[in-house]
């Protein structure tokens, strides 16, 4: 009897013990849980954190790029274009940085000195513009790109469903897996060339140089100098071709001879030669970068050869000639066959002020715009088309 009322002190005690024990579990595995979410809580809010930190400085950043923007437009409006070359560093100025974080820079580049696509074909009837044809002919033989592909970017420009030369209409696009719509009208950026039937942006945008062909091509012979008026820029399409809308009927075929690349140069005619292209780079290096008065070339040896002028595709009276600003392009007049004549080739791209039309210019009127903000990991960028005579926006876009 006794030893019974002793065991049972130890009995309730363990059972104490047990239960403190079950509550110190309970208490710990709530605690846990409660960590665990309250962990989860403050990673999800430090995610939704730096998502919208981002977000503010990707906005930032595109404040900056518009910023840059503003100023590329301010700097061509204001700075006179004989400046803007022989200077160089309103083209490409410095980063602008600010106290409070953030960086702007912009890029400006001239777009008369490359063949605009649209120029294909002529505005005012629709039909295929047999000198841009030519000129673009010789850009892409030295690009080592077929003559063929011309006829698809005609079919994509004009309004017509006819085919030109195995080129590509409605029925082609039609049949794409997914289907296509064509455009059957000007493109507003180059980039829509990777729409067309036979073009990709690797075509346009990457290098087309040729290493076997450069084996071929020794620069032993070159100056320092020459070396690096061809550069391996010359070698992307991109930076011989473009793509815009003139702003009304102010559109211009001449190439500008300040902004114009070695390939295109070489393209002018079919009698240029690499001694008048390099002339003419060499020319413009020697007079700070500007070259202002087009008759410079006119007394130089390599532009007093003669040559044998086309009068069907060259005739001044056959070509659609820049307008003047806010008058409408009118039909050019059929005009009787003119005999080929022997002129030289400067009267060939510089024209002879009667019968054949100028290929060339001095003055720029047409620039690309890149304007950049950055704001810690965020970085905008906005493009734009620039019309400078005009002071009109061609095109825009963001990224």
């Amino acid at each position: 009897m006794n030893t019974n009322m002793k065991l049972l002190p130890t009995r309730v005690y363990s059972s104490n013990k047990r239960r403190g024990a079950i509550l110190i579990m309970l208490v710990s595995m709530i605690s846990a849980s409660s960590f665990t979410m309250a962990n989860f809580f403050v990673s999800e809010r430090m995610e939704e954190f730096k998502i919208a930190n981002s977000q503010a400085d990707g906005f930032k950043a595109y404040l900056l790029a518009r910023a840059g923007l503003q100023g590329a437009i301010g700097a061509l409006k204001k700075i006179p274009e004989e400046a803007l070359y022989q200077s160089g560093i309103a083209f490409n100025p410095p980063p602008v940085e600010f106290v409070k974080g953030g960086t702007t820079f912009y890029r400006i580049s001239s777009e008369d000195g490359k063949f605009n696509l649209n120029d294909l074909v002529k505005p005012y009837d629709g039909t295929p513009n047999l000198k841009m044809q030519e000129m673009l002919t010789r850009l892409f033989e030295q690009l080592g790109i077929t003559r063929t592909k011309i006829y698809p970017i005609i079919d994509w420009l004009d309004e017509n469903n006819d085919e030109a030369g195995g080129g590509g209409e409605m029925f082609y696009y039609n049949n794409l897996k997914p289907p296509r719509k064509i455009k059957n009208g000007m493109m507003y950026s180059l980039t829509e060339l990777a729409l067309v039937k036979d073009w990709n942006s690797k075509l346009i945008f990457e290098s087309l140089k040729n290493p076997e062909k450069e084996k071929n091509n020794s620069k032993d012979f070159l100056s320092d100098e020459e070396k690096l008026l061809i550069t391996d820029a010359d070698f992307l399409l991109s930076y011989n071709l473009t793509a815009y809308v003139p702003h009304k009927d102010t559109g211009d075929e001449r190439i500008n001879l300040n902004a114009a690349p070695y390939h295109v140069l070489m393209s002018l005619s079919e009698y240029m030669t690499r001694a008048a292209t390099m002339k003419i780079l060499k020319l413009k290096t020697q007079k700070g970068g500007y070259i202002k008065e087009l008759s410079d070339l006119k007394t130089e040896p390599e532009f007093m050869i003669k040559t044998a002028a086309l009068s069907s595709s060259t005739s001044k009276t056959a070509q659609n000639q820049p307008s003047q600003q806010g008058q409408q392009i009118q039909p050019a007049k059929q005009a009787a066959p003119v005999q080929a004549q022997s002129i030289t080739l400067y009267d060939e791209i510089a024209g002879d002020g009667a019968l054949f039309a100028a290929k060339v210019k001095t003055g720029g009127e047409i620039y690309k715009i890149v304007g950049v903000g950055l704001v810690n990991s965020a970085t905008r960028k906005v493009t734009c088309i620039f019309d400078r005579p005009n002071d009109q926006i061609l095109f825009y876009s963001e990224d």
